[in-house]
């Protein structure tokens, strides 16, 4: 640890450690010590000031950043010590250095659950938000770590209630993975398992899957929790539980104390329903009064279907202490049980089952976004009043490359948020380069810098969102521009385009992200450029003259039979979506679905596997689909902007937005890349 220097004037003792340090230094780059040192505080004149709620590994490394040595704040026991220490003890600079590190370097998997409660703990909300997005994303790998488990169970009902989790293998992974915060402390947690069924979304869970929880001891050994997932059951099925309720003595000492739980069954239902319900207690099997001195073992999936006291079957009772009877039943059938007169529930069930299926479907925050161009509104005004400018036109090369996202409902106009400034590092903004958006990632492909002369851009960029930064990925493997791009699995396939001497070329390469390989694919059955194409059920479409399919297993291309394109017509954006793919093109108004499964008859008796949906206003030269809705992003030649969009839902087309380049309402865009998409995709922005 620290030793003495002869000039300190001061002891800070953390623990059983104490630090010489100098009031000076302390006072210049700490509002807090600088407060201490020239305000009457009792510390003000002491020799040793005892510091409370800081590590002291962590003081020592704000030490020596303060005394200008270099310090390796990530070789630390642990960064965040050293962040809520500079935190609480102002120290602004190192704290900025520290949020800086974290982002860039520390964050992952394993540690976002941790930094997202320190930073919001801290109120620290940028890093809480940047924290928090990775976790929401990868969900599927966070449940694995033990940070998981160590969650509070605020942090816990917050995280797995999140509208945004990225939950990849259905509703009933976050039951499961709530079911395993709660076992790693069971004494501790058992009160909370309520308050996780809170977080699950049980209307998006396939009944049979419902069934089974009851088959989890969390579960099956509760008679409450049992009553609402099996009312859940019943509800599901499509039944009204509030038809068989049975509230005695023994239904009110069982139900929660959860206030949301509690409520006036005179409010909830009618006085013919619970007339109903005095009539079925009246129905109700002898057993029921000597619950208190019966204890029943059934097989837990039994109880979906009877009342495991109301059986008709043989019991074998066997004395026990106390004059208490152990009864054993066997599995009734469904011809030996009338599940009406079985199954009895409570006002406090019912509600608390109806509002866990009540609860929205997850969406994911998905934002519609384009490659356009933006420029200085400053700038645009100077040129605007220069007498030589007619008009202050402005071109697309004058403006710089930004990813634009259009927010319906939010946003007034689009907005430029990411300036892809890769785009910008050669002599000047390439030909023909691909964005692709994958996950929290976005990848600049391709390219050419000046047409002709051989100068092409042939580096991959990859921008993370989250960190917000961008990094080299790779080298692309044979240079080209005017490509297509689309990714299946953990592979990002480029696919024909133009290559060295302007030659249309058949060749597909694909990039595996994870280990950063290249490996080149069967060639395209005909040379193609600027092709529609996309992943659809683990194949490959391409839209040329043809469609044209490949399968990854056996790297093979396929022609699809009676499957030619529409006479003059050619599409540049594929977006597929349930068993339909969607096509636009650039130089056209039509939006088109296409079947790879069945053909459509059209009005004259025509079968075509493609089917004509209607036409937007302009030309489709960037489209993407987000949830149900597929928006265009058009410019025309006039510089006029236009934001449009599809609803699959309703089978309507509308205009969200329109604007002009040299109007201010633009937000300083000038072009939605007219001529050539460079890229159009749906964004999560958390």
């Amino acid at each position: 640890m620290a030793q003495k220097i002869p000039s300190c004037d001061v002891i800070l003792k953390v623990g059983d450690v104490n630090f010489p340090c100098h009031r000076r230094i302390l006072a210049e780059c700490s509002p807090y010590f600088k407060a201490m040192f020239g305000n009457n505080f009792i510390e003000r004149d002491k020799a040793v000031i005892e510091i409370q709620g800081v590590d002291a590994d962590a003081m020592e490394i704000l030490l020596q950043s303060v005394s200008r040595k270099e310090v390796d704040i990530l070789k630390s026991n642990n960064i965040l010590s050293v962040l809520q220490a500079s935190n609480m003890l102002q120290f602004e600079s190192i704290q900025k250095t520290c949020v800086e590190m974290i982002v860039h370097q520390w964050l992952s998997v394993s540690t976002c659950l941790q930094t997202m409660v320190t930073a919001e703990e801290l109120d620290l909300m940028t890093l809480h938000h940047k924290a928090q997005a990775l976790a929401l994303w990868e969900f599927s790998k966070v449940k694995e770590t033990d940070a998981f488990l160590e969650l509070p169970v605020g942090y816990i009902e917050k995280y797995l209630g999140n509208d945004g989790l990225n939950v990849t293998q259905g509703e009933f992974e976050v039951f499961e993975a709530g079911l395993c915060w709660l076992q790693d402390k069971p004494e501790e947690r058992k009160e909370c398992v309520l308050r996780i069924l809170d977080c699950v979304r049980f209307a998006d869970i396939p009944l049979s899957d419902i069934k089974t929880m009851l088959l989890y001891p969390v579960i099956g050994e509760n008679t409450e929790y049992v009553q609402i997932v099996q009312s859940i059951i019943y509800i599901k099925g499509g039944k009204k539980p509030e038809e068989l309720f049975s509230i005695d003595e023994y239904d009110v000492r069982t139900q929660t104390s959860r206030d949301s739980l509690e409520i006036d069954e005179g409010v909830l239902f009618s006085e013919e329903i619970n007339s109903a319900s005095e009539q079925k207690k009246a129905k109700q099997c002898s057993c029921s009064s000597k619950k208190d001195k019966v204890q029943v073992y059934v097989e837990r999936l039994k109880i979906i279907n009877s009342c495991c006291c109301c059986t008709s079957v043989e019991e074998t009772t066997v004395p026990v202490k106390d004059g208490e009877v152990f009864v054993e039943t066997s599995h009734p059938t469904d011809s030996e049980i009338h599940e009406e007169d079985h199954i009895r529930f409570t006002v406090a069930t019912v509600t608390a089952a109806r509002r866990l299926l009540s609860t929205p479907s997850r969406t994911l925050p998905l934002l519609p976004c384009v490659v356009g161009h933006k420029r200085d509104w400053i700038g645009f005004k100077q040129r605007d009043s220069n007498d030589n400018n007619e008009g202050g036109k402005i071109t697309a090369c004058d403006g710089k490359p930004y990813v634009i996202y259009y927010q319906e409902g939010k946003t007034q106009h689009p907005v430029p948020f990411l300036h892809l400034s890769k785009a910008k590092e050669g002599p000047l903004e390439p030909t023909g380069y691909k964005v692709i958006c994958k996950g929290q990632d976005l990848y600049m492909i391709g390219g050419e810098y000046l047409l002709g002369y051989g100068n092409w851009h042939q580096s991959v960029w990859k921008y993370d969102v989250i960190r917000e930064m961008w990094n080299f990925e790779t080298s692309i493997a044979s240079p080209r521009r005017h490509h297509s791009v689309c990714y299946l699995d953990d592979y990002i396939y480029i696919i024909g385009g133009f290559g060295r001497h302007r030659v249309i070329m058949d060749s597909v390469e694909k990039y595996h992200v994870g280990s950063k390989c290249w490996s080149r694919c069967a060639s395209l059955p005909h040379s193609q450029y600027s092709a529609a194409c996309c992943a659809f059920k683990q194949q490959i479409f391409v839209f040329g003259p043809q469609v044209y399919i490949y399968h990854p297993s056996s790297d093979n291309w396929f022609i699809m039979p009676e499957a030619a394109l529409p006479s003059n017509m050619s599409f540049n954006c594929a977006m597929p979506h349930g068993e339909w793919i969607y096509l636009t093109g650039t130089y056209s108004t039509e939006l088109v679905r296409f079947s790879p499964h069945f053909s459509i008859t059209d009005i004259d008796g025509q079968t075509s596997r493609f089917e004509l949906l209607g036409h937007f206003c302009h030309n489709t030269s960037n489209t993407c689909l987000v949830h149900n809705v597929i928006y265009s992003f058009s410019t025309d030649e006039s510089d006029a902007m236009y934001v449009e969009a599809y609803s699959l839902t309703s089978g309507t087309f509308s205009v969200l937005w329109n604007g002009h380049s040299n109007t201010q309402d633009a937000n300083g865009i000038s072009d939605f890349s007219p001529k050539h998409s460079i890229g159009c995709f749906p964004l999560i922005k958390y």
